[in-house]
């Protein structure tokens, strides 16, 4: 057979599925949203995440003035005139990409008594006619053609989480002056075979988006495999271990202890540890309590990954893959002895490939930030390359109002050198897909399979008071940010404009969650000495606000 005619034979029969398996629809992005495998190997294609948000333009860089500015709803591109009208254009990206999620509060400047809202223009491929043109907060809470779960309702804000694709380019506008907005998308490389988006594409995947919102809301895997698994008393000062060989990655994690005991020793839910080692390397050192968040007490909520209920039962799905050997182990560094119940990991075969990464979580605890003291409060500064795909924060605010209102800056590769972040955001509730509007209670607590707002105000009964412990966690999926040399991830630790005095003192740690190829590094060592300590408590920051005022 000639050369030339065995060569145009195989391009003829494997160039078209290559080609199907490198483009990218909104059915693609639908399974991908669903996909925890895919989530633990590098991108291909590989696409940056960027973001548009209504931040403050007087940040312009770090250590610049206006760089801790607030009043982060005004924020905007440029005004044109499109078919006759004014519409003030929000977000804007020229090459092949998609929207991934849509966050605003779903007031507007008039606050709570204001819920109108202005229409959202989507304009996609340089057409001028928009390909979505509807009320914005109808459209990110599920009022509009998008249904939930892929837009809802959180605490007085929407979260649209439909993939919205393009070939050519994007731009988002609105028909009034924007308030607060995010929009996070990828931007694929120029080449990337994508489907653009259409009304009628969204009709006929229903069915699909029906399937996608099953397995999101599932609290357990349902990949199939094997399982091990341990119960027994775990002595103060000793380990539980599973550990298991070969070519593998865990799919699911699954603790039971008695809610009952952990009542009167809440301590050992910052006390015992969660340690997972892959491949002889320690990837995962996190105090068990907030790991699933609940650092205090056993705080019930249900995620994509994590899941805590009131049976003392916690179970985490994220994908742990491994070339040769794996050993997840808890450690008791605590005085008390911890009664397991049940201790299981289940585990599946894994095609160990360039592209697969081990799975981390880090730990930054306890941290106490005076109120007049404005700065980027760092979660994780990573070396190498990976992709962070989530977090949890835990705010102890010691006032009875509102305690943060500081932006997330996330810096990707470059970014940091060039002192402007890839993500600049416009408040730390915002990040986690809720909103302010009036002081938060118990009724804003809510569980998404991307976002939980896990715990607000632990030591007050009165609903309407922040005091104590506020606990948030963010998933990420499609809005999950790759990164090839370097990852800063900060959050400004700026308090609400009531405790903003030298004697205002508020505490924070945080949990990150990202994956990482052989040799990434990070500044999160373990931290026994501290987990060992107890949880910061309210007396704490009570005595320390009184000796400063003392000092006036």
């Amino acid at each position: 057979m000639n050369i030339f005619y065995r060569l145009f034979l195989t391009l003829t029969l494997f160039l078209p599925s290559f080609l199907a398996a490198q483009s990218v629809s909104l059915s693609s992005l639908l399974t991908e949203m669903a996909d925890r495998d895919r989530l633990a190997r590098f991108p291909s294609p590989l696409y940056e995440s960027l973001q548009a948000s209504s931040y403050n333009r007087e940040s312009t860089t770090k250590d610049a003035p206006g760089w801790f500015a607030d009043s982060d709803g005004t924020g905007f591109i440029r005004t044109e005139v499109i078919n006759g009208k004014q519409e003030w254009v929000a977000m804007e990206h020229t090459g092949p990409g998609a929207i991934t999620k849509m966050w605003a509060p779903y007031f507007y400047y008039g606050g709570l008594d204001d819920l109108e809202g202005p229409i959202i223009n989507i304009y996609l491929d340089g057409a001028t006619t928009p390909t979505i043109s509807q009320n914005y907060f109808r459209f990110i809470t599920g009022k509009g053609s998008v249904p939930p779960p892929f837009a809802r309702v959180t605490a007085r804000a929407g979260n649209s989480y439909l993939p919205i694709p393009f070939a050519k380019s994007c731009k988002v506008t609105f028909s009034q002056k924007p308030f607060y907005n995010i929009i996070n998308y990828r931007a694929y490389p120029s080449g990337t075979v994508v489907e653009t988006f259409t009304m009628s594409q969204l009709r006929k995947s229903l069915l699909q988006m029906n399937k996608i919102s099953q397995i999101l809301h599932s609290v357990y895997s349902a990949d199939q495999g094997n399982a091990i698994h341990k119960n027994g008393m775990l002595e103060a000062g000793k380990e539980m271990q599973l550990s298991i060989s070969g070519q593998k990655a865990i799919h699911q994690l699954e603790i039971f202890v008695e809610p009952e005991y952990l009542k009167k020793h809440p301590e050992v839910l910052r006390s015992v540890v969660l340690v997972g080692q892959f491949d002889q390397q320690q990837t995962i050192w996190v105090p068990l309590g907030d790991f699933f968040g609940s650092p205090n007490e056993l705080n019930p909520f249900q995620t994509w990954t994590r899941t805590v209920n009131s049976l003392g039962q916690m179970v985490c799905t994220w994908i742990m893959p491994f070339k040769n050997a794996a050993t997840i182990s808890l450690q008791n560094l605590s005085s008390e002895p911890l009664p397991i119940q049940h201790f299981e990991i289940k585990y599946k075969n894994w095609a160990w490939n360039e592209q697969s990464m081990y799975f981390h979580t880090n730990w930054r605890p306890d941290d106490i930030v005076q109120g007049s003291t404005f700065i980027d409060w760092n979660f994780i500064d990573i070396s190498g390359k990976g992709v962070l795909v989530g977090d949890a924060m835990t705010a102890l605010n010691p006032d009875y109002g509102w305690w943060g209102e500081g932006d997330e800056k996330i810096y990707v590769d470059q970014a940091w050198e060039k002192k402007t972040p890839t993500h600049f955001g416009t408040g730390t509730e915002d990040y986690y897909g809720w909103a302010g509007g009036e002081n938060p209670s118990k009724d804003d607590v809510f569980s998404h399979p991307y976002l939980a707002n896990i715990e607000v105000g632990s030591d007050t009964k009165r609903r309407r008071d922040v005091r104590g412990f506020n606990i948030c966690t963010r998933i990420r999926a499609l809005d999950a940010i790759p990164f090839s040399k370097r990852l800063v991830f900060d959050m400004e630790a700026s308090p609400g404009v009531q405790i903003r005095n030298p004697w205002d003192f508020l505490g924070y740690s945080a949990v990150v969650f990202w994956y990482g190829q052989q040799g990434a590094t990070h500044n999160r060592p373990a931290q026994p000495l501290k987990a060992a300590q107890p949880i910061m408590t309210l007396k704490e920051l009570d005595e320390k606000s009184l000796k400063e005022k003392q000092k006036k």
